[in-house]
């Protein structure tokens, strides 16, 4: 950092500093006081610096000046002041007098200090080296020719923690000197990589500025091995042959990738491989040696400054491979052999032999050799020997054989395990004569049958032809052997029409059995179940409908099973009952109606006693359908017949509204009202008429009784008839007078007699031409076709119009 350099007073600096003291008590010319500014200065090596001298005297001809040892250049002066200017400063402390003479007589003194400050010329942290986790290590910071030292502060960081800081205020020496700053560090795992640095920095406050200077960073490198290496390898190897080395350390730091490893053998080194998992690194290489004794296998493994060793005996020895003799390798049978476990002349100590086959130990010494008679027997044929030797190293047993094969030559046979006299194939399996003869060499092996040869190792299709009896032959170089051999081929059931018709007709009543039958080797059971029951196949039965329906017959053997369905169909007379032909049947006028009438599902025509035609099919049913009906059913079996009666219902139509004896009344009479309809079923009677205490209806409904009639019993009287179809209502309008309007009625009725004959009063009559239908009888009184019902007049009636 370029230091700062101080400001220079401005030359008005000593006029105002004189006028400040032309105001302060006592500044008359007999007492006056002399001033330096600054009083303490801080001036960079080299640099310039401008003093100002001031008095208090009042006296304008008083006089003043600087004595220094410093070089002056500049003056400037005012009124009870004066200013110089000092340059090229290189004394490191100086002190500098400026001085007034008032009234001519009369000199005081002011004195002011300079200091010099000289930047640091550079701020060096010493590197560090690689470090083993848990030692002690010293930082060193060195501060390179800088005034002055006792202004400084040297401060050492790790990253933004603080480690050290160090002062020096009771430094002795003004000139420019060198720094050193030592810190003792035990670093830990977390201090790896983290940065350390030096920083530097120059007080001059309150006179001069702050100064701050930094060294470059120094990484710490922190190492570790906190586990010694892991030696794994063969304790013994034998003469020239190889064996793995492994030297493994666990808990490297900072990474496993960073150690480095030396393996050697016997003096030489090793070459190997290095891996890594984790913190652990593992190198591996192949140790052998030409010589037998004892060889150091050594593994020294370093990580930074940190390094660890580990070693292992090796026990280097030959072991020769022991040597298995048989005098006859290929002998007959029954014939004498000699078996012989052999070492080599140069056996290491503690060696032993065993001569032993797979199920025993036949012998057992010490070298040279082990020897065996014996006489041979089929069952030695193919009889393994092995000769062993075992050498103990220390409490490790090292084992070594040799094997060898005895080969027995005999005659060949045909015997029940290798050639069965009764074989068994499957239709359609590939299949081998299954006949191995037993004799050493082996035997070639021929079966014939019907004189074509078959080879015994070929695969053929299986096919019932194949079924019979083969002669076979054994043969090789020391003699024959005949067998012979039944073949029985066996297959799945089978079932066709042949055996098992798929559809039937049976008649009721008659005897009938039900007969599958399947083919199949070995022969086939055969089951047939209906509706999940079973049936018994095979036995008589009285033919009846429930026999009727599908079969689900079952054929099985050891080869397989096979299905087939049956259908039996039941053949019998026809047959109706209240359930397909009710003999009671209604229906609803003005509907769509067919006469429901069938015989085991088939529709039966029905004919209407006194009418030829048949009723066909669908119509719309009137009231003349009516009637008793014949429905017979027939077919090759017979025949059957059944009476159905139909009625045919209707909604109510009131026919009659008839008043006994008039529609008006005279106040005291009696009167009836009579309602007369027509439906199916018979309809029911309602009325709704005027509220008196003297109304009184029939048993049925049907007619109301006034008696006594008063103004209470005049209004309309209305009739409702009702069945399970509908409703009909009719009314009339009764008048209740008093006398004197009787006699007037009376004449009236007569002149209209004489006026109009029989066309005074109507009535309607219910007759066989009457339209049947819904009439309505409102405001009939006054209509044209009212009638008179008696030529009394005594009954009257209400004509219905049709609606």
């Amino acid at each position: 950092m370029r230091p700062q350099r101080l400001q220079h007073p401005s030359p008005r600096g000593p006029l105002a500093w004189l006028l400040l003291l032309l105001v302060l008590p006592g500044a008359a010319q007999g007492s006056f006081e002399v001033s330096v500014l600054p009083e303490a200065a801080v001036v960079g090596h080299r640099g310039s610096i401008w003093i100002n001298c001031s008095t208090t005297c009042r006296d304008p001809g008083a006089r003043g000046g600087l004595e220094t040892s410093l070089t002056k250049t500049d003056r400037k002066n005012g009124s009870r002041w004066e200013a110089f200017r000092l340059v090229n400063i290189t004394e490191w402390a100086s002190t500098l007098k400026c001085f007034f003479t008032c009234g001519g007589n009369t000199t005081l003194v002011a004195y002011a200090n300079i200091s010099i400050y000289q930047v640091p010329e550079r701020v060096v942290l010493e590197p560090l080296p690689e470090m083993e986790l848990g030692q002690a290590y010293n930082l060193k910071c060195r501060v390179l020719n800088m005034a002055p030292v006792t202004h400084l502060t040297v401060t050492l960081r790790q990253g933004r923690r603080t480690l050290h800081t160090e002062t020096f205020q009771n430094r002795t020496g003004t000139g420019p000197d060198n720094v050193t700053v030592t810190h003792e560090i035990t670093p830990q795992r977390q201090d790896h990589g983290q940065e350390i640095t030096c920083h530097a920095a120059l007080d001059l406050t309150p006179h001069g500025q702050l100064f701050q200077f930094s060294s470059p960073a120094v990484e710490l490198r922190v190492f570790d091995l906190p586990e010694e290496p892991r030696l794994q390898t063969s304790l013994y190897i034998e003469v020239g042959t190889k064996a793995l080395a492994r030297c493994g350390v666990a808990g490297v730091f900072p990474v496993a990738g960073e150690a480095r490893f030396n393996l050697s053998f016997g003096g030489e080194s090793l070459n190997f491989t290095v891996t890594t998992s984790g913190d652990t690194a593992t190198a591996q290489g192949e140790v052998w040696s030409p010589s037998p004794g004892q060889h150091q296998l050594n593994c020294t493994v370093s990580v930074g400054p940190v390094s660890r060793s580990a070693g292992q005996s090796v026990l280097v020895y030959s072991f020769p491979q022991p040597v298995l003799e048989i005098d006859q390798p290929q002998a007959l049978v029954n014939r004498n052999v000699s078996i012989t476990c052999l070492s080599p002349a140069s056996q290491p100590p503690g060696m032993t032999l065993q001569l032993r086959d797979a199920e025993r130990t036949l012998a057992s010494g010490h070298p040279p050799r082990l020897q065996l008679t014996l006489t041979t027997r089929k069952r030695d044929n193919g009889r393994q020997f092995t000769c062993e030797g075992n050498l103990m190293l220390g409490n490790h047993s090292l084992v070594k054989n040799t094997s060898a094969q005895l080969v027995v030559l005999y005659a060949p046979t045909l015997d029940e395990p290798g050639c069965p006299s009764h074989q068994t194939w499957l239709e359609g399996t590939p299949q081998q004569l299954a006949c191995e003869a037993d004799g050493n060499p082996t035997p070639e092996v021929s079966c014939s049958k019907d004189s074509p040869v078959y080879t015994t190792g070929d695969v053929q299709n299986v096919m019932r032809g194949h079924a019979g009896l083969y002669r076979c032959r054994a043969t090789n170089a020391h003699g024959t052997d005949d067998r012979n051999v039944t073949i029985h081929v066996e297959y799945g059931p089978e079932i066709d029409d042949a055996g098992c018709a798929g559809t039937r007709t049976w008649v009721e009543g008659t005897e009938q059995s039900l007969a599958c039958l399947a083919r199949g080797n070995p022969a086939p059971a055969v089951v047939c179940t209906k509706d999940g029951v079973p049936y018994d196949v095979g036995v008589q039965h009285r033919v009846a409908r429930e026999h009727a329906g599908t079969y689900h017959c079952n054929a099985t053997n050891a080869r397989g099973s096979v299905s087939r369905h049956v259908t039996v169909q039941v053949e019998y007379k026809p047959t109706m009952d209240e359930s397909s032909c009710p003999s009671t049947q209604a229906w609803l006028e003005g509907t769509l109606h067919t006469l429901a009438c069938e015989a085991d599902g088939i529709h039966v025509p029905c004919t209407k006693e006194g009418a030829a035609d048949e009723f066909g099919g669908e119509r719309n049913v009137s009231r003349n359908d009516s009637g008793t009906y014949q429905c017979t059913a027939r077919n090759r079996h017979g025949s059957a017949t059944r009476v159905v009666t139909v009625r045919v219902e209707y909604r109510p139509v009131v026919l009659l509204l008839a008043i006994s004896p008039s529609a008006t009344v005279p106040r005291g009479a009696s009167f009836n009202i009579s309602c007369r309809a027509e439906g199916s079923p018979a309809p029911a009677y309602r009325w709704t008429v005027p509220p008196a205490p003297n109304v009184h209806c029939s048993a049925d409904n049907s007619t109301v009784s006034v008696a006594g009639a008063d103004r209470h019993n005049r209004g309309v009287y209305v009739c409702r008839v009702s069945n399970a179809h509908g409703q009909h209502l009719g009314q009339v309008q009764i008048q209740v007078t008093d006398h004197r309007f009787i006699v007037a009625a009376l004449i009236a009725g007569a002149a209209v007699l004489l006026l109009g004959g029989t066309a005074g009063l109507v009535y309607y009559l219910k007759s066989t031409a009457c339209k049947k239908g819904e009439y309505n009888v409102q405001d009939a009184e006054s209509s044209s076709k009212a009638a008179c019902l008696g030529r009394d007049g005594a009954v009257y009636g209400i004509q219905l119009t049709q609606t």
